[in-house]
């Protein structure tokens, strides 16, 4: 049996626009929806579209992610070895939405809590405090939806991060880890990593620029 789950889409642009579920783990499995996320402010909802993914997980559903449109992309973006996507760090880019008992952590194992966060881009600091955490500096960061009620960029780092902090329940921001797209797709996926025990959502999200494909790990922590 595959690894892969998918939701096809004809003429995909957004996290989800309508189709069918085709196949088939027995972990996770994708179902969109088109009712908007509950507890946003007026701005940021004015930006969430309204279709999203549903991501289901052994018991019940995981979590529901929206995102937001039309994003800004840096036109001289260069990829690194360490910086994948040509965000802005404290660019707001989605939307998550946690029920109850989920089980959902972020990419450090903290549990994230039942509600509404906001998902901005960060990029992690390479540094010593951060060794082993990931090679790949590309982040979301989860904020609680009633702490960040304006849509604009977030452009102080440590307010970023303090404002996350209520989310993981630490000291630390609450992240997720973005990954490298090697192959694109038009269709919406969700790959099982054996090897490190990943579960990465990948789709493509709206831009100013055109579709651009985007992986984020849902369910995995690093081992650092």
């Amino acid at each position: 049996m595959s690894n892969m789950l998918r939701i096809l889409m004809p003429g995909m642009l957004a996290w989800v626009a309508g189709g069918a579920i085709a196949a088939a783990a027995d972990e996770y499995r994708l179902e969109e929806i088109a009712t908007p996320p509950e507890g946003l402010s007026a701005a940021v909802a004015a930006r969430v579209l309204p279709e999203g993914i549903r991501i289901h997980g052994p018991r019940r559903p995981l979590c529901d992610l929206w995102q937001i449109a039309p994003l800004s992309v840096a036109a001289d973006f260069r990829p690194t070895a360490a910086v994948k996507y040509p965000f802005t760090p404290g660019q707001l880019v989605g939307v998550v939405q946690v029920p109850r008992r989920s089980g959902l952590t972020d990419f450090r194992g903290n549990a994230i809590e039942a509600g509404t966060y906001t998902l901005r881009y960060g990029r992690q600091p390479m540094d010593g405090n951060h060794i082993g955490t990931s090679e790949l500096a590309d982040f979301l960061v989860a904020i609680p939806a009633a702490q960040d009620e304006d849509p604009g960029t977030i452009t102080d780092v440590q307010k970023l991060h303090e404002l996350s902090a209520a989310a993981s329940g630490t000291t630390h921001p609450a992240i997720f880890s973005l990954q490298p797209v090697s192959t694109p797709s038009e269709e919406p996926s969700l790959t099982h990593d054996a090897g490190r025990e990943f579960w990465i959502l990948q789709v493509n999200i709206r831009t100013e620029r055109g579709p651009l494909p985007v992986r984020v790990v849902v369910v995995g922590k690093s081992e650092g």
